[in-house]
């Protein structure tokens, strides 16, 4: 049996073809159109979300005290450190002077001891070396007087506690 291209079968097959392609393009072809959605509801804020919001403000002002206290404790440090150096540095002279005052004072005692040959001579050699150690101890603690108090440490800066966070509600069991 020869076949024949048209036939009843493919004929029935190419109809239904085209009608499915036919359908298809139809429906590629409309173009969807806008559809409103309903707007949606917003949810009403329990206590915990506020107490949550509220927590998370006072942590970021906690957290902005702390680095401000943190800004301003470092630059009194500094300047604290700076004149702490200063004033070293000027009671440091003070008391090289006051070390070399002394020195010479004792070289001149020992070699005047040496040289002397009485008692008496010896008592005006210890009493002029008195009053030199004297004068040279006056001097210095005027020195250290005119200086000042020295520079103190500044006070750590108190940034208080940190704030503690809301409790979680407890879950409500489902009852069925």
């Amino acid at each position: 049996m020869k076949s024949t291209f048209i036939s009843t079968r493919n004929v029935a097959l190419l109809v239904a073809a085209g009608l499915l392609a036919g359908t298809g393009t139809a429906i590629a072809d409309e173009t969807p159109t806008a559809t409103t959605s309903p707007a949606p509801t917003a949810k009403p804020v329990t206590e915990y979300q506020k107490a949550k919001a509220a927590y998370s403000a006072a942590v970021e002002a906690y957290i902005a005290n702390r680095k401000s206290s943190q800004v301003q404790h470092k630059a009194a440090v500094d300047a604290f450190t700076a004149a702490r150096k200063s004033y070293g540095d000027a009671r440091k002279n003070v008391l090289t002077t006051y070390k070399a005052e002394l020195t010479a004072a004792r070289a001149t005692h020992d070699a005047a001891i040496a040289a002397a040959t009485t008692d008496a001579e010896k008592l005006v050699i210890r009493t002029a070396h008195r009053t030199a150690v004297a004068a040279a101890t006056a001097k210095r603690d005027a020195a250290v007087t005119a200086l000042g108090v020295a520079p103190a440490a500044p006070a750590t800066p108190l940034i208080g506690a940190r704030p503690t966070p809301p409790a979680k509600p407890a879950k409500v069991a489902k009852t069925s």
